[in-house]
Formats: C-alpha cells, sequence, structure tokens
C-alpha cells in the first residue's frame, strides 16, 4: 500500500512508519524536516508544514492517510479538504482524553459519551481533551466512511521526547532514596508505541473503518507495581518511596478524579488482534535507548517534567 504519513518522524508517526515499512508499504512522511530529518532513508520525504501550505500534496493520492499530529480541528479539516479522496483511508490518532473528567466507570468502553468539543485554532493542554473531539467530529464530516480513530492512553518507549515515563526509567535506575512518587494506588495504562503502530497498521490492511481504545495493560496495574516492574526489568532494587499524592512535577501522576480514565476497556481493540508486550521489555528497551541517547549528546529532556535532586528533596520536604 501507499501510505501517508503526516509526522513520521518523532515517537508514534516514526514507529507507525517503521511498522509499515517492515511490511513492505511504501511509505511517505509529510513533516517539517525539523525531527530527526536522516530517518527512514528508504521512505519519500516532503518537506512541507500543515500549518501552511499543503501545495507539495497536490496531484498525489495515496492508498492510507495516518495523522499523528492534529491537535486542533482546523488542522484535520484543512489536510482533508486540500486532499479529499486522495487521502485514502484516514487514520486518525486522538486520546483517550477524549472523554474528559466525567468518565467515571472502570471498564469503559468506545461507546462512552464524549467530552464536548472545544473550536480553538491554538493548542492549550487545559482543552487537550476536547480539542481533540472537534478533530474527531471534522475527521468524522470529512472522512466518515473512511475514518479510523485510535484513541491511546499514555504512549511510552524509546523515541519518547515527553520524558514522562523515561523519567520514572531514570529515576529508579539511579536509584537514589527516598524517592517521590504519587499514590501508590493509581492506576496506570500506557502503550509502547510500537505495538501501538502495529495494531495501526494492521487495521490500515484491513481497511477498518471504526474507533478503538489502544493502551495497555488490561487490567491497569497501580504505580506502585510499575515502579516495581521498572526496578525488576532493570535488576536493580527499588528506592524507597515516599508517596506524596499527584503533584504537577510527578509525570504520569493524575488526580483519583482521572483514575477511571486509566482503567480503559480494551475489548474491542483485542477481539481486532491487538496485543501488547509485557512492561518489563519496554522498560529495558526505554533505558538502553535514553542511555545511548545521552552518551551521543542527543537526548534532552523536556523542559519541566519531572524533577532535580534538589526538586525531589524540596518537594519531599514540603
Amino acid at each position: 500500500m501507499r501510505i501517508l504519513v503526516i509526522g513520521g518522524s518523532s515517537f508514534v508517526g516514526r514507529a507507525i512508519v517503521a511498522a509499515a515499512l517492515d511490511r513492505g508499504h511504501d511509505v511517505t512522511l509529510f513533516n517539517r524536516g525539523k525531527t530527526d530529518p536522516g530517518a527512514f532513508p528508504q521512505a519519500e520525504h516532503i518537506v512541507g508544514d500543515r500549518n501552511g501550505s499543503l501545495a507539495e500534496l497536490d496531484g498525489r493520492s495515496w492508498d492510507a492517510t495516518v495523522d499523528v499530529c492534529a491537535y486542533v480541528p482546523g488542522q484535520v479539516r484543512r489536510l482533508l479538504t486540500a486532499l479529499g479522496d486522495r487521502s485514502g483511508h484516514y487514520t486518525f490518532v486522538s486520546t483517550i482524553s477524549v472523554y474528559g473528567q466525567h468518565v467515571a466507570e472502570t471498564g469503559f468502553d468506545e461507546t462512552a459519551a464524549l467530552a464536548e468539543p472545544a473550536w480553538d485554532d491554538e493548542l492549550t493542554m487545559e482543552k487537550y481533551g476536547e480539542l481533540k473531539v472537534a478533530c474527531e467530529q471534522v475527521a468524522a464530516e470529512l472522512a466518515g466512511d473512511r475514518l479510523l480513530v485510535i484513541r491511546p492512553g499514555y504512549v511510552i518507549g524509546p523515541h519518547d521526547p515527553t520524558h514522562r515515563f523515561t523519567y520514572w526509567v531514570e529515576r529508579v535506575a539511579e536509584g537514589r532514596s527516598p524517592m517521590a512518587g504519587p499514590d501508590a494506588e493509581q492506576p496506570l495504562q500506557a502503550v509502547d508505541a510500537r505495538d501501538l503502530a502495529a495494531f495501526v497498521v494492521s487495521q490500515i490492511e484491513a481497511g477498518t473503518v471504526d474507533a478503538f481504545h489502544v493502551t495497555a495493560p488490561e487490567p491497569a496495574p497501580t504505580f506502585a507495581e510499575v515502579l516495581t516492574t521498572i526496578a525488576t526489568a532493570l535488576d536493580v532494587p527499588l528506592p524507597e518511596v515516599r508517596w506524596v499524592g499527584a503533584k504537577d512535577e510527578l509525570p504520569l501522576c493524575a488526580e483519583p478524579d482521572w483514575w477511571p480514565k486509566m482503567r480503559a476497556s480494551l475489548a474491542k481493540a483485542r477481539a481486532a488482534g491487538f496485543t501488547w508486550r509485557p512492561l518489563a521489555d519496554t522498560v529495558r528497551d526505554t533505558y538502553d535507548w535514553v542511555s545511548k541517547a545521552r552518551a551521543d549528546g542527543a537526548y534532552t529532556p523536556r523542559p519541566g517534567v519531572g524533577l532535580s535532586a534538589e526538586q525531589e528533596a524540596t518537594l519531599l520536604d514540603s
């Protein structure tokens, strides 16, 4: 198949491109050429900005298009208006956050009510889920009979630029005690980008028109269990953890009213073939990747994500 990936060089898009190439597809990347432009030399690269002119895509058609980097509805509308039917089957990578804060039931499925859409033209994280709802609605309007919607939870694994899960892997590996943790009982579903990508490509190949939760595992582990798994996978002792509750400074933590969204039902995706690797495998691969990237001077944690030793000490003393 001829597959167009909007983005494609960073994390989720990168994993989807890799999976599609591994399965023998003809892949085109459309992005600004700023993130690892040398990746995937076997693929076609078109340099352009989805927020500007899309003239670089004129006169071209693909069997499928994957959109991993649309965050406001205007981006979806411009792309699908420009491509029309030339996009082929259209995959929109959304988020589990489309359900907003009103999800109260553990094991909710894809029929749960979505949050009210936000129609802003600029991304604000306070409206992240609501903006993705609007994106889904535009996608349904313009590509409804060709539309696959993927709703991931947290995405983790190698090449993660967010430093959210990577922070915990490195912090446990560091071994310094005590360590601040959010809440021992907080559930945490998170999907390895490579497992997400394998499922997406399989559904593109099948021409699936549907919506799926794509996160893992089920049932969700607690934060305490995740930290224990990290230590076991790295073969290091788990530092003493002091549970301080949900704090903005701690990656991946959430207030209790958000916990139900980390217990999503995966029954529908599993029935369609979704599988996930053990968390321990993701931990080891993430640590190997980030260690090499740091050694090469190629990894800079996202500003404001995670704690320095001094910041952690202050939090523990507060």
